[in-house]
């Protein structure tokens, strides 16, 4: 651990600034390292609002909260109004973070109420405006607050030394079309892609049809199925998330589908699988 002295008075602590007046007293000012550049993800970054507003949300928190002399207060604030400068942003965008925060802190100390804390169901998606708002407003309505994180991460980036698994050999969601029509078949798979065609195929030449849809179509409609065509949709490795992907899909597909039975979770949410599954 290093360790700060008191230099001339003066003793940097997190960020904060204290200082040893005459009469003993303490007075606290905000520290910044002196490598500290002001920069944060500017104006014309493709982050969501909320990421953009977050470092000046931190510096107009600390700065009602802290308890800053008038002189510290507004050296702190042209500070904030600097940095804003600097990474592209009007004084406007800092106006309102600044009001807003100082409206909070006024509702702190009139009132010893606290607010009631409801139970937010949160959803996270990567941020892209054109589909994700979309998304986000209609979710919303159900109660779902939306957080966004960012796609482009060193994990997706850099390069896996894995070797990777053919879609054959991985489970899933998947589908299989008719070779006479339009219709497809849509199922989940805990097992194997393979296994699972395979099993299809038996069900067909055998005429079982308590054991595959396909089957059943086959059987009803004399139609052959385009094996070659069948693929995965989706790899699921959790078998747990399996019922609610197989819903999506089949409440999102325009296709004719040959499906008997409903989707395994009936909800609404399953309106926007057009929107999520593109």
């Amino acid at each position: 651990f290093t360790v700060e002295k008191e230099v001339d008075g003066k003793l940097s602590f997190l960020d904060l600034m204290i200082s040893r007046n005459e009469d003993n007293t303490l007075k606290f000012g905000i520290y910044r390292k002196p490598t500290s550049t002001d920069r944060y993800i500017t104006s014309d970054f493709n982050h969501f609002g909320a990421q953009k507003q977050a470092a000046f949300h931190c510096m107009a928190h600390r700065l009602y909260n802290v308890p800053l002399a008038s002189v510290e207060f507004k050296e702190e604030q042209n500070r904030i109004y600097a940095a804003a400068e600097v990474n592209g942003y009007n004084r406007t965008f800092v106006d309102k973070i600044l009001q807003k925060h100082k409206r909070k802190k006024h509702r702190q100390n009139i009132t010893t109420l606290e607010p009631i804390a409801g139970q937010t169901k949160r959803i996270s998606l990567p941020f892209y405006p054109k589909v994700t708002n979309p998304i986000k407003s209609k979710l919303q309505r159900h109660g779902l607050q939306v957080v966004h994180k960012s796609a482009n991460t060193l994990r997706e980036l850099l390069c896996n030394l894995k070797d990777k698994v053919p879609p054959d050999e991985q489970s899933g969601i998947y589908e299989i079309p008719c070779r006479d029509c339009p219709a497809v078949y849509i199922g989940q798979t805990r097992r194997k892609f393979k296994t699972r065609i395979r099993e299809h195929k038996n069900a067909v030449d055998t005429n079982k049809q308590n054991e595959s849809s396909v089957a059943v179509h086959t059987a009803s409609s004399n139609h052959n199925i385009n094996w070659e065509e069948a693929k995965l949709l989706k790899c699921v490795n959790k078998s747990s998330h399996l019922n609610a992907w197989e819903s999506m899909f089949i409440t999102g597909s325009k296709k004719q589908l040959m499906n008997e039975d409903d989707p395994p979770i009936a909800s609404c949410l399953f309106d926007l699988a057009d929107l999520m599954i593109e």
